[in-house]
């Protein structure tokens, strides 16, 4: 038996050089941490790794995990078709994967040696935690929808720059420090006077420094800059909150997805996740809703910050409209009014003290006046202005008659400037209020996701045993393997319902007494089912020594230590490739307990020869008390001729034809019986479907088959 290793570096892997290991160290940081992703079998990172392919991905993890389990896939596996059956067995469970991290992990997942039972009951325990739980969710379509949208957490993009911010320092050391954490995101400059500090903090809606350097001279009306104590200290919410936001409206279907299948669990009496309560992962969700797809906090979440955007939105079109009605009023009573004089007007203006210019000045200054105060409260009102702000109105028009009425250009960009800035300074509030609460939750919801991802592992075998309804086997001690209402699962995923199959060979309770052999011949009919049995028990003991659950209502399987699989020849072999088949049998010279399955072995070479060898490998294979043996064969009278052994012979027969003619199969083999000739119930079908001359030709050929 292998024992495990310990790997030291990345090019004790095979297939690793300097240059591949180099990129591999500067994808995951570190040689430490590449080793980890790859004893962790974590596939889709190592795929992302330029050079590295999905499959070399797989051939490292299944590297590593050989070197730390002491136990590789071909210690178990030992032919091209045993392998290539475990394949299609691992593609059909694959299909019950609703996750990419679940379909490349089971190709981890592969069939262990008796010898490693330890592996085998720690595969048991891991699959049976989940197979209870499969029969109450495998059919819930919400659920695996949820689970169905989790995927890897996905990385804050590169290209995220905050262009309002801008961290200011006429300090060297502050200034390195902060550009080592925070330049990634937003922009990081050095000044070197008071001067240079105001002109560029003028640009930015937001000014962070960490230190005091310009705070202590008189600064600008607006200018008002966040001072945090140390770049290394603050936390990246204060920051940079928008960045926290982007990670968690970048990944919100899938953490979204993992909170509701986490209540799902819980209530369905599975323990997950402890880490957090129910009520934590309400809190969190209740956070995570007031992130919008954009990365900024949702319309509604703060009536203040509401305020000031449709405020600034609706300045401009509001002023328009306002002052066209302001106009149009102003213009209907100028054209409606009249001067009256009054007696001090009349004496004043023919004394020369007043002249009429004034008297209509003063007139329209009444007008003018009155309108402006509407336009003013209209304004405050439409937009919903605060005290601070209907007081900023009274600059924005001039208190010199004009008409039109227009506002003041100037007044007007500084109006918006300033409601703008309010808008922002709000908003960057909001953000980090919410930044600082997601905060929490980053880390433990990466584990959460990586929990989720881990379950759907087990939950996808535990999916695939409940469609084939499969049971866990019951291991016992002595060499055999026996089952009732076994399912090929190849058969069953392609037809649906299938005839159930029970079989026993070797030492099992379901052997019948006296027939405990452990090397048996299988005859029968053609298309009977004898090649279908032979990978039936090919998938029971493959999924049994994964860990698995097996297709049949019951089944006992003993230790197998390697599994020899043959399928078919596909005709007569040339010489070379007579000689490289004998070889694979050569093995069975060695102690160590086999399972050889083989089907028709004696189209390898012409009859005679064939039952000959056969014969041979089949004496040698009884040999060891440990091993097992199951031959399918139309030779077996001719088998047994050529040899001393006490070989079974089990048969799948043919009962007769039904009423359309079809032959009657009896798919489970009756025990010590030679199967009688398929050919001989061809013969009479055909008899019985003609008539004249061509019906006496099959009444002659049914004749040869009387004794």
């Amino acid at each position: 038996m292998k024992t495990s290793q310990q790997l030291s570096g990345l090019r004790e892997l095979h297939g690793i050089g300097d240059r591949v290991a180099g990129r591999l160290v500067e994808h995951f940081g570190s040689e430490d941490a590449a080793l980890q992703a790859i004893l962790e079998g974590d596939i889709a990172s190592l795929s992302e790794v330029n050079g590295v392919s999905h499959t070399f991905a797989l051939s490292l993890a299944r590297d590593v995990r050989a070197r730390a389990e002491g136990c590789a896939i071909s210690d178990f596996l030992k032919t091209k078709e045993a392998l290539d059956l475990y394949s299609r067995l691992l593609e059909l469970i694959k299909t019950f994967a609703h996750t990419s991290h679940a379909r490349d992990k089971l190709d981890l997942f592969y069939p262990f040696p008796a010898s490693r039972m330890d592996l085998i009951e720690e595969r048991r325990a891991f699959v049976a935690e989940y197979l209870e739980l499969a029969g109450i969710l495998s059919e819930d379509a919400e659920f695996i929808n949820r689970l169905s949208r989790v995927k890897k957490l996905r990385p804050v993009p590169g290209n995220l720059r905050v262009r309002d911010r801008i961290i200011i320092s006429g300090d060297r050391k502050t200034l390195d420090a902060a550009r080592e954490r925070f330049q990634a995101f937003l922009a990081v400059q050095a000044v070197e006077d008071f001067s240079e500090f105001v002109d560029l903090a003028r640009g930015y809606s937001s000014v962070i420094v960490f230190d005091d350097t310009y705070l202590s001279f008189d600064l600008p009306e607006g200018l008002e800059p966040e001072l945090f104590q140390d770049p290394l200290k603050a936390e990246f919410w204060q920051i940079l909150p928008e960045v926290e936001l982007a990670f968690f409206a970048k990944n919100m279907d899938c953490i979204l997805a993992c909170l509701n299948i986490t209540s799902t669990l819980r209530t369905s009496g599975f323990d997950f996740f402890e880490e957090l309560s129910d009520g934590e992962l309400e809190e969190f969700k209740t956070a995570l809703l007031k992130v919008g797809e954009d990365g900024k906090p949702i319309e509604g979440l703060d009536p203040e910050l509401d305020r000031l955007e449709i405020a600034l939105k609706n300045l401009d079109p509001v002023l328009t409209s306002t002052l066209n009605e302001a106009n149009q009023r102003m213009n209907r009573t100028l054209e409606a009014s009249s001067l009256t004089l009054s007696g001090q007007e009349l004496i004043k203006l023919v004394s020369g003290g007043m002249e009429i210019k004034d008297l209509i000045a003063k007139e329209l200054q009444r007008v003018y006046t009155c309108e402006i105060e509407v336009v003013k409260e209209e304004l405050s009102e439409k937009l919903d202005f605060q005290k601070q702000e209907k007081l900023m109105l009274d600059s924005l028009f001039s208190d010199e008659i004009s008409y039109p009425l227009r506002a003041e250009q100037s007044q007007l960009q500084l109006l918006r400037q300033k409601l703008n800035m309010s808008l922002e300074k709000t908003r960057l509030s909001r953000k980090r209020e919410l930044a600082k609460t997601l905060s929490i939750f980053r880390q433990p919801v990466e584990r959460l996701v990586r929990e989720v991802l881990d379950f759907d592992l087990g939950f996808s075998i535990a999916c695939f045993a409940a469609k084939f309804r499969l049971k866990m086997p019951v291991i016992i001690s002595e060499g055999g393997i026996g089952f009732e209402a076994g399912e090929n699962l190849f058969l069953k995923a392609r037809y649906g319902e299938i005839d159930p199959v029970s079989y026993s060979v070797g030492k099992t309770s379901l052997s019948p007494a006296g027939l405990e052999n452990r090397v048996v011949l299988l005859s029968g009919v053609n298309s009977g089912g004898k090649t279908s049995l032979l990978e039936l028990l090919a998938q029971c003991v493959v999924l049994g020594n994964m860990g698995f659950p097996v297709p049949a209502k019951k089944l006992e399987l003993g230790p197998v230590e390697e599994f020899y699989y043959f399928g078919k020849s596909k005709g007569t072999l040339d010489a070379g490739a007579f000689e490289t088949t004998l070889k694979q049998f050569s093995v069975l010279s060695e102690d160590s307990g086999k399972l050889v399955l083989a089907d028709e072995l004696e189209s390898i070479t012409e009859p005679g020869a064939s039952a000959r060898i056969i014969a041979g490998i089949l004496e040698y294979l009884a040999r060891s008390e440990e091993s097992l043996g199951v031959f399918v064969s139309h030779l077996s009278e001719l088998i047994l001729e050529n040899t001393g052994t006490d070989i079974r012979v089990d048969g799948i027969e043919a009962e007769g034809l039904d009423s359309s003619l079809e032959l009657i199969v009896n798919r489970n083999p009756v025990y010590n019986r030679v199967a009688r000739s398929t050919p001989e119930l061809i013969v009479e079908r055909l008899l019985r479907k003609t008539t004249g001359k061509e019906q006496e030709f099959y009444a002659h050929l049914k004749d040869k088959f009387k004794n």
